[in-house]
C-alpha cells in the first residue's frame, strides 16, 4: 500500500508536546553535508565483510580528520554524543516515548530537518561501536567480554541489516531532510507547498527519532527480523511523503518570479562585481526597482537599511521626524532579508507603518546587498546612508545624527555634526534639552524656563522607586521648589508598566523611552567616531555623563538625573541618589534656585571615597568603537564582544 499522510498521524496533545520542545531561534546552524557522508560511510563499513582490507577505512579517516573544521560542528558533535548516550540509556530503561521527547528537547535549537540528521548520526555512532564488537568478538577476548556483558545477540549480522533495507531506508530519509535544508533557503515559507512541508516536519522528526530508538533497542537483544522489516518499511513510507512534498516545493520554486533568483551568483562572481561597482551604479540599480523613482531625482535621499527586526519604536520615531522635515530629504527602505527566514507578514506590517518608499526585498540584487555589507558596513543594526542630489555619500549612518539632533542635522555631513558638537561643547552642554525635546516631552521648554526641579530616573525595582520618589517629593516640598518626576525605564532590559507607578510620575510611551536611550547611545557613537583621545575625553563632560547613564541603564540598575533650569544636570546611580535624598537634612540650607547646587555639592562630598565602576553595552553600527574611559575611575575600559539574539531578555 502506498504511503499516506496517515503514516504521520499523531494526536493533537502529542503534537503540541512535540512543538513545545522546539525553539524557533535555531541558534545552531550547521553545515550537515559532511556529517551525512560520514553517516553513510559508517553504515557501509558496518555492513562490509570482515575479510575486506583496511583500505575500506581510508575515506572514513579523511572525513573524520577534517570534520571538526566546519562551522559549529564542535557543538553538533557534543550534541550527537549526548544523544548517543540517551539512546544507550533507553536500551535498559525501555521507555521509547519518554526518551524521544528527551532527544527532541536536547535538539531544541536545531531545525526539524537537522534534528533528524543529528539523531541518525548518533544512531550511526552506536552502530559503529556495535559493529566493531561484532567484528572482533571471535578474535579479541576483550571485545568478546564486552559483547557478553552488553547482552548482544550472537546472531547479529550487519550484512543482514543491509539486506533488509534498513540502512538504505535510513540514508534515504537523511538525504531527503538534507535536500529540504537546501530548498528552504530558496522558497518563501509562506508558499503553499512550503507551508505543507513545514507542517509535517514535527511529526516526521518525532516518528524517525522514535523508530531509531526502537531499532537500537531491538539490536541490543535477540534480533526480531520481522520487526526490523516493519520499521524499515515505516521509515521508507515517511520518506515517500517527504519526497512528495519536496517535489511540490521544487515545482513551486520554479514558478516563483525569476527576479528572485536571477542574481544568485556564485560568491566569486559577486566579489568580482562588487569590486567593479561604483556608488552611482549601486544607486541606479536601487532606483530601477522603484516605480516612482522620478520623485527621487535631484533629491537628498536617506537609504534606510535594515532586516525585518527593525523595531516599531524606531519606525515611529523616524516617521515623526520624516513628516516634519519640510521635504528636505526622502527616505527609501532597503530590507535585507534571508529567504530561509523571510516573514512576508512581518514585511507587510512594517511596510504599512512606513511613510516613505519601500523596495521589495526580493528585487534587491545580490551584488547590491554585498556592496551594502562591505562598503556601507551594514551588519544588523539599522543604518541610513545619506546621499546628496549629486550622488555623493555625505554620511554612512545618518541615523546617529537624526537620533541625536533631529532634522537640525540635515544635510547629515561631518561638518554639520562637528558644528553642532562645537556649539554644545562650548556651552558645557550636559543639559536637559540635549536629551529631551518637545517630541518626547511637549512641556520640556516650560519646565526649563520656570526652573522646575526635574528628576529623570529608571530601574526595574519598584521598592526602590517608591522609596526614592517619596524622598524626592519630601525634599522638593521642604525646599519650596516645583517638581516633575519622569520615569525613563532602562536601556534594553525590562521596564515597568504605567499602572505600576504612582500618578504623579510622568510615564513616557515605549517609542519615547526608546528615543531617549537611543539618543544617549548615538551621542556616544558620535563622540567615538570623532576619535576622542584619552586626554580630551577627561574634559568632555557630555561623553562622561552619557556613558554613566548608558552603563546604569544597560544593566537594569537604578539611576537618576537631576536638572533645574538651563544649567548642567547631576547624574548618579540609584544607591547614591537614594542616599542624597534620604540625607536631605544634611544639605537643606540650599533652597529655591540653589537647590540643585546643594544637591551637587553634597554628592561631591559623599562620593569622594566611593569607587563604583560601570559596564557599557553599545550596539555595533558597522565599525568597532575605539578607546573608552571609565567615567568613575578614569581608567581605560576593557572591550569585549557580545552577541545577543534577544536584547529584551
Amino acid at each position: 500500500m502506498a504511503a499516506t499522510t496517515q503514516t504521520l498521524s499523531i494526536s493533537t496533545e502529542l503534537s503540541q508536546q512535540i512543538l513545545n520542545t522546539h525553539t524557533s531561534l535555531q541558534t545552531h546552524q550547521v553545515d550537515l553535508q559532511h556529517l551525512v557522508k560520514l553517516i553513510e560511510s559508517i553504515f557501509e563499513n558496518a555492513a562490509a565483510a570482515a575479510s575486506k582490507g583496511i583500505d575500506q577505512y581510508a575515506k572514513l579517516n579523511n572525513m573524520i580528520s577534517s570534520l571538526q573544521t566546519f562551522d559549529e560542528m564542535r557543538q553538533a558533535l557534543d550534541d550527537i554524543r549526548s544523544i548517543s548516550c540517551e539512546i544507550s540509556c533507553n536500551l535498559t530503561a525501555g521507555n521509547v516515548d519518554e526518551t524521544t521527547m528527551v532527544l527532541l528537547r536536547r535538539l531544541r535549537n536545531y531545525s526539524w530537518n537537522a534534528k533528524v540528521i543529528l539523531a541518525m548520526a548518533a544512531f550511526a555512532t552506536s552502530i559503529g561501536e556495535l559493529s566493531m564488537l561484532v567484528k572482533h568478538r571471535n578474535t579479541d577476548p576483550i571485545a568478546k567480554t564486552i559483547d557478553i556483558l552488553k547482552g548482544h545477540s550472537s546472531t547479529l549480522d550487519f550484512t543482514m541489516l543491509e539486506n533488509l533495507g534498513l540502512f538504505n531506508a535510513m540514508m534515504e530519509v537523511v538525504n531527503t531532510n538534507l535536500a529540504f535544508m537546501g530548498t528552504i533557503s530558496k522558497i518563501p515559507k509562506e508558499s503553499a507547498s512550503m507551508e505543507g512541508a513545514v507542517a509535517c516536519f514535527p511529526a516526521v522528526t518525532y516518528k524517525i527519532l522514535r523508530i531509531v530508538l526502537q531499532i537500537a533497542s531491538i539490536l541490543s537483544k535477540t534480533v526480531d527480523h520481522n520487526e526490523l522489516i516493519r520499521l524499515a518499511k515505516e521509515v521508507s513510507d515517511i520518506n515517500i511523503i517527504l519526497q512528495e512534498k519536496l517535489e511540490l516545493c521544487k515545482k513551486e520554486g520554479g514558478k516563483i518570479a525569476p527576479y528572485q533568483y536571477q542574481y544568485q551568483y556564485q560568491y566569486e562572481d559577486v566579489a568580482k562585481r562588487i569590486s567593479k561597482l561604483s556608488i552611482s551604479e549601486v544607486i541606479d540599480k536601487i532606483k530601477m526597482k522603484i516605480q516612482d523613482s522620478e520623485n527621487l531625482r535631484n533629491r537628498h535621499v536617506l537609504y534606510l537599511i535594515s532586516d525585518l527586526d527593525i523595531s516599531m519604536e524606531e519606525i515611529k520615531v523616524l516617521s515623526s521626524l520624516y513628516q516634519r522635515n519640510d521635504e528636505k530629504y526622502k527616505i527609501v527602505w532597503l530590507p535585507i532579508v534571508d529567504l530561509s527566514t523571510y516573514d512576508a507578514k512581518r514585511f507587510s506590517d512594517l511596510k504599512q507603518l512606513m511613510k516613505w518608499t519601500v523596495v521589495e526585498p526580493f528585487s534587491i540584487e545580490l551584488d547590491v546587498i554585498e556592496y551594502i555589507k562591505k562598503e556601507w558596513h551594514f551588519i544588523k543594526k539599522a543604518i541610513a546612508v545619506s546621499v546628496n542630489p549629486g550622488g555623493e555619500v555625505t554620511c554612512q549612518n545618518a541615523l546617529v545624527m537624526l537620533w541625536t539632533w533631529g532634522n537640525v542635522a540635515f544635510p547629515f555631513s561631518d561638518k554639520t555634526e562637528q558644528d553642532l558638537w562645537n556649539r554644545i561643547d562650548e556651552q558645557n552642554g550636559w543639559k536637559l534639552n540635549l536629551l529631551l525635546d518637545e517630541q518626547i516631552i511637549p512641556d520640556i521648554s516650560s519646565w526649563i524656563e520656570t526652573r522646575t526641579f526635574v528628576c529623570l530616573f529608571g530601574g526595574g525595582d519598584i521598592s526602590w522607586i517608591r522609596e526614592f520618589t517619596d524622598k524626592v517629593k519630601y525634599a522638593a516640598y521642604a525646599a519650596g521648589v516645583s517638581l516633575k518626576l519622569v520615569y525613563m525605564g532602562n536601556n534594553k532590559s525590562k521596564r515597568l508598566a504605567r499602572n505600576e507607578l504612582s500618578r504623579e510620575i510622568n510615564f513616557l510611551e515605549s517609542e519615547y523611552q526608546w528615543q531617549f536611550w537611543t539618543r544617549l547611545e548615538s551621542i556616544l557613537h558620535s563622540k567615538i567616531r570623532y576619535g576622542k583621545t584619552v586626554t580630551s575625553y577627561k574634559t568632555d563632560r557630555v561623553m562622561q555623563e552619557a556613558l554613566r547613564v548608558v552603563g546604569y541603564g544597560g544593566t537594569g540598575e537604578a539611576w537618576a538625573m537631576f536638572s533645574m533650569g538651563p544649567g548642567a544636570m547631576v547624574t548618579t546611580n540609584g544607591e547614591m541618589a537614594l542616599t542624597i535624598m534620604s540625607n536631605y537634612e544634611n544639605w537643606k540650607q540650599e533652597t529655591g534656585i540653589r537647590f540643585l547646587e546643594g544637591l551637587k555639592n553634597y554628592k561631591g562630598v559623599i562620593s569622594r571615597d566611593v569607587h563604583g565602576c560601570i559596564n557599557v553595552h553599545l550596539p555595533v553600527l558597522g565599525q568597532i568603537p575605539g578607546i573608552m574611559i571609565c567615567p568613575e575611575c578614569s581608567k581605560v575600559m576593557e572591550m569585549f564582544y557580545t552577541y545577543s539574539c534577544c536584547p529584551s531578555n
